[in-house]
């Protein structure tokens, strides 16, 4: 399969809390059980680093973003 990566829009918030929701579903992902909406997600990520792995189709199979974490 090929695909490309690209900066992660707001119009791919659909497609990435989908793929989120199939990590969660795992119980391996994260100690939540459904993946947040948009608005708290945002504020919990940076802009830097957000990006998908988008097939020639426009569809996202994969994505990553970095979160700030403490440094104590």
């Amino acid at each position: 399969m090929e695909f490309a990566i690209f900066g992660m829009m707001r119009q791919d918030w659909a497609q990435v809390r989908a793929i989120y929701g199939e990590g969660l579903a795992s119980g391996l992902a994260a100690f939540m059980l459904t993946p947040p909406r948009w608005q708290t997600w945002d504020a919990g990520h940076l802009e830097l680093g957000r990006t998908v792995a988008r097939t020639a189709d426009g569809q996202v199979i994969g994505w990553s973003a970095l979160a700030p974490v403490p440094d104590n």
